[in-house]
């Protein structure tokens, strides 16, 4: 792996100490570092503004501990726990958007091993309540991983977006921004099994939303062809080596949306998009890895306006990828009081203009925090 000079390289002395990274050759960046409590199992993390005070905040879905735990944010890096609120069994994915309309953030969560996703509602305030509208029957199988709230057919209401493995596909349960979702979802043909993830962006010229999947043993590129009859024109890269998890983002600079997989091989691959829909796979960058990717974040680690990632892995190292006009790098790194790195996140907390990173372990209910120190 290529360890030259825009690559970080991270130094970790004790959990009392500065964590340290060069971001490029020009460039020092010094991090605090804290620890979150939070709860048990495989976590997931969503960032967002849920009180409305321009500060980003982080909410943490705990799967074995069945809750999520919300962290306010004061602009600085501070993050305080606001409260613990119940969320049905096994929640293996979050999404976050105003769903009933009255300006709040609220929440969907993915009930892994269920037949339901879990909605909860929010207060502006960082708390969130169960109504009768809160347990969403679903007609997907065989269960929920992932959840994803987006305007996908263009009549400004959020919908709701699962993965249906059995179908091969992705369920679509239309907003009617009031809280609720139509119960008799339409099927997104993804052109194979979408088990653990799903990435939706523009990435063509139009104004529509399309989606981009990891299949089994190909990539599905799910074109969103028409708004009102939300049809989708479907095309796959393949073969591919075990793709597990899939974002989009533009890391090269040319203003066009790329494609970033990680595989459950020993690869990250970044293809570049055309602008038209397409990637182009000849040019891709391939970074070998450990065998065994969890989740990916999307975040601007070294301030430089272009988009980097943050790739956890089974073997307890964690991966991270910056984005280059000319080329995209890579680095890797191990976080003693993190063992089982599983939910990643990179957002701004301070407001430096750099990402700073989250990283919650699947043993320990700790989270590491790593905040960029402003120069």
């Amino acid at each position: 792996m290529n360890k030259s000079k825009i690559a970080l390289f991270f130094l970790i002395h004790s959990l009392s100490c500065f964590y340290q990274a060069i971001a490029n050759e020009i460039d020092i960046t010094t991090y605090s570092h804290l620890l979150l409590n939070v709860g048990a199992g495989q976590p997931s993390i969503s960032v967002c503004d849920f009180n409305s005070d321009g500060n980003l905040d982080v909410i943490v879905a705990n799967y074995s501990d069945s809750n999520i735990i919300t962290f306010t944010g004061n602009g600085n890096g501070d993050l305080l726990e606001v409260g613990r609120f119940p969320v049905g069994e096994n929640p293996s994915g979050i999404a976050v958007s105003d769903i009933n309309d009255d300006g709040n953030i609220d929440v969907a969560i993915a009930n892994h091993e269920t037949s339901y996703v879990t909605l909860l509602f929010g207060d502006g305030k960082g708390a969130f309540k169960t109504t009768s509208l809160s347990v969403f029957k679903t007609d997907l199988s065989p269960h929920p991983h992932l959840v994803r709230l987006e305007d996908l057919d263009g009549d400004s209401k959020v919908d709701l977006i699962v993965d249906s493995r059995t179908h091969n596909g992705l369920r679509f349960y239309k907003g009617q921004a009031n809280g609720r979702f139509e119960s008799l979802s339409k099927l997104i043909d993804t052109g194979g099994d979408p088990y653990r993830g799903f990435a939706i962006n523009h990435i063509n010229a139009d104004a529509l939303l399309d989606i981009v999947t990891p299949n089994q043993r190909e990539i599905g590129i799910a074109t969103n062809t028409s708004s009102n009859k939300l049809s989708f024109s479907l095309k796959t890269l393949a073969p591919y080596d075990a793709p597990f998890a899939v974002e989009l983002a533009e890391m090269n600079g040319d203003g066009k949306i790329d494609l970033i997989v990680a595989s459950n091989g020993s690869s990250i691959t970044i293809i570049p998009g055309d602008g038209d829909g397409n990637f182009r796979e000849e040019n891709k960058t391939e970074i070998k890895t450990a065998t065994g990717a969890k989740q990916i974040a999307i975040g601007d680690i070294n301030g430089d306006g272009l988009k980097d990632a943050l790739v956890s892995n089974w073997s307890g190292e964690l991966y991270v990828v910056l984005g280059g006009k000319t080329k995209i790098e890579a680095s890797s790194f191990k976080l003693p009081s993190i063992p089982n790195p599983w939910g990643v996140a990179l957002a701004d907390l301070n407001k430096d203009g750099k990402s700073d990173l989250i990283i919650a372990d699947g043993n320990t209910k700790l989270a590491a925090v790593y905040i960029s120190k402003k120069h």
